[in-house]
């Protein structure tokens, strides 16, 4: 006698937005689990901040730079090995921060931003290949919605073991949640799809594919409009954090701030129908101004800390709404036969939003006091709140 599993467990099992959004999920508690570790072993290992911050520079740019040869592997040995390759250097990273050495710190950091740029390119060109553009509003909001329980504890999971139980139980969490996502990734044999040619031209040639990118319209406005969504969840996770202890919140306050806002994740699906009644542009326009509101509101309100926290969690949700949808001008404006290439330029934005920011503030903090931070995001958050008004009305 053979047993059927349920139509939602066969969905599981071959490609598809729930397929996807368990892959996104897996590969968010590796990436979570050592995101607050990291920091710290580096701070143990070089003595200061200012070494910290500078390690942080070197590896980013390194990984962007790295990020480069994507496209190629594409289209040598197709998405399926780009994707297997993130995934295996996931599971290779913290095994290099057990060295307990300089040197494989640094590697691993370098390593993780590179396999968090094959692994997005990987989902988003598989995202284009087997699921229908008028899908996306649904398909995205799933995404962020199965990865917030990764991200809203994962983080602190990853400290609680590492000092409970010790670092090997960070690094072994996060190595065994790569390996499950690289075995669920081959079982699911997923090929390239039928929406993603693979005998087009090779380019690898970055600042073509750079030039090439910029000269389309649609193309540059979705990058943007990642980027500043993307920047206010590298603002929060950075400054969030400086601003409560700043105003004499506790660490474990702290801790619980930061995940109530991240757990705003949890909201994504009743974003993604806000999104679906309004329509993408609507839905980008409204929640980039609420956004910029909220997070003015926290300068606004520096001084009373009730309030602020407030402000950061209002902010948080319109982060939320923005995540449900922003990614869909992208998926939806992309030529199949330049998804290579191009989703590489695209997926750039997530690398540049943690690097270009801090170099901002850091000169900011120069001369003005943290005001100037939240008040900076907050501007740029209404630029490009004007900016998707140029989002197509039929999206």
């Amino acid at each position: 006698m053979t047993f059927a599993a349920p139509a939602w467990i066969r969905e599981f099992g071959k490609p598809g937005a729930a397929t996807f959004a368990l892959m996104f999920a897996i590969d968010s508690l590796a990436r979570a689990s050592l995101t607050t570790v990291i920091p710290l072993v580096a701070l143990r290992t070089l003595g200061n901040a200012r070494d910290v911050s500078l390690l942080y520079t070197v590896t980013g740019w390194t990984a962007v730079a790295v990020s480069f040869v994507i496209p190629w592997i594409v289209r040598r040995y197709r998405p399926r090995r780009l994707y297997s390759l993130g995934a295996a250097i996931l599971v290779v990273a913290p095994l290099l921060l057990a060295t307990q050495t300089l040197w494989g710190l640094a590697a691993a950091m370098a390593l993780r931003a590179f396999a968090a740029a094959c692994l997005l390119n990987g989902l988003n060109l598989y995202t284009m290949a087997y699921i229908k553009k008028q899908d996306f509003v649904r398909s995205e909001p799933l995404r962020a919605f199965f990865a917030a329980a990764c991200w809203a504890f994962g983080p602190s999971l990853g400290i609680i073991l590492y000092d409970r139980v010790g670092p090997w139980a960070t690094y072994l969490l996060s190595s065994s949640s790569a390996v499950l996502l690289l075995v669920y990734f081959r079982r699911m044999r997923a090929e390239h799809g039928p929406a993603l040619p693979m005998n087009a031209r090779i380019s690898t040639n970055p600042i073509a594919n750079i030039r090439r990118y910029v000269s389309q319209p649609r193309l540059r406005l979705a990058w943007v409009l990642s980027f500043g969504r993307e920047v206010w969840w590298s603002t929060f996770y950075v400054y969030g954090p400086v601003y409560l202890v700043a105003v004499g919140r506790s660490d474990t306050a702290v801790a619980l701030v930061m995940t109530a806002c991240t757990a705003m994740l949890f909201a994504s699906p009743l974003m993604g129908w806000v999104g679906r009644q309004l329509g993408a542009r609507r839905h980008l326009i409204a929640a980039f101004l609420a956004g910029a509101t909220a997070t003015l509101g926290v300068a606004v309100f520096f001084d009373f800390p009730w309030w602020a926290t407030l402000c950061l969690g209002a902010s948080a949700l319109a982060a939320v709404a923005l995540d449900s949808v922003v990614s869909v001008p992208f998926l939806r404006a992309v030529k199949a036969r330049e998804r290579p290439e191009m989703t590489m330029v695209f997926s750039m934005y997530r690398d540049l939003a943690g690097l270009l920011p801090p170099m901002l503030f850091s000169l900011l903090l120069t001369f003005f006091d943290l005001h100037s931070v939240f008040i900076s995001v907050g501007i740029f958050m209404i630029y490009c709140a004007w900016l998707a008004r140029w989002v197509p009305r039929g999206m």
